[in-house]
């Protein structure tokens, strides 16, 4: 295993410092879907409750392995315990939606150098990616008389009281490490086209609005209004009194979200070939 690991690392700085490279810029538009998973999606897989998404890359190429990637995309996603198979989830009854806003910049690795493969091979490479990023997002809900309300300023969970302090309001704008891998085809010599999946490891457990335990509904009402109690309590024909302090959310399971894109990608310039 340490061989295959040191064979893998040279391999790839050869290709960073000797093989044969281009300077050039790419630009992409992407189109696909986005999903959550979290405490209110429990146990579903990447490619359930599909939304739209999209969005822009643009790349330099700095050699015909490596591109450096900078992008913004946009989703939107969402989780309704209705939807759930499990009927305690189902009687939770809680929902959320959001769209998201992510800027992002990454380093690409590509297997192979589409640029110089004969014409009886498969115009086509895998690659890999990961970076950095920072996402906007603003969960959602509708109460009883379907009134859009938005979450994060109603404290559902008791965040920013003296009561919890291991709770303090979550931040609308969060970081990510967003990465993944997908495929590329060579359509023309200055025009490609690409299936990506990103998967994104966040650092907050609030994308849905839930993560830990139940809290006083007087305190919520007391403090941040009526609105907030209803909606951190939405059980039909369960007393509260049974639930105070009880599992809301599971705060070791940390919200992420996906993206599946097809990408269309054409150069910028005309490819600068050198050895």
């Amino acid at each position: 295993m340490k061989k295959l690991f040191v064979f893998f690392v040279f391999y790839i700085l050869s290709n960073v410092v000797v093989g044969q490279a281009f300077s050039s810029w790419l630009l992409d538009a992407n189109i696909g879907t986005c999903s959550y998973n979290g405490d209110l999606v429990q146990g579903e897989s990447p490619f359930q409750r599909l939304k739209f998404a999209a969005g822009v890359n643009i790349h330099y190429r700095y050699n015909a392995h490596f591109n450096l990637r900078a992008g913004l995309n946009y989703g939107f996603i969402f989780g309704e315990d209705r939807l759930n198979s499990d009927p305690e989830l189902q009687q939770r009854n809680l929902s959320f939606y959001s769209h998201l806003f992510e800027l992002s910049t990454g380093l690409q690795y590509n297997l192979r150098q589409l640029e110089t493969l004969d014409e009886y091979s498969i115009p086509a490479t895998p690659y890999i990616f990961a970076g950095a990023g920072l996402f906007h997002f603003d969960p959602y809900t509708y109460d009883n008389n379907n009134n859009k309300v938005f979450l994060q300023p109603l404290h559902t969970e008791g965040q920013g009281l003296s009561k919890y302090p291991d709770r303090t309001p979550y931040s609308l704008y969060q970081f990510c490490i967003p990465f993944g891998g997908g495929v590329t085809f060579k359509l023309s010599s200055n025009l490609y086209l690409s299936y990506e999946f990103t998967y994104h490891i966040l650092f907050t457990d609030y994308l849905d609005d839930v993560s830990k335990t139940y809290v006083s509904l007087v305190d919520l009402k007391n403090n941040f209004g009526q609105a907030s109690a209803d909606l951190s309590f939405r059980q039909d024909g369960v007393p509260f009194s049974r639930r105070l302090g009880e599992i809301r959310g599971d705060k070791k399971d940390r919200d992420v979200y996906y993206f599946n894109l097809i990408k269309l990608s054409f150069f910028l310039d005309d490819p600068t070939y050198y050895y």
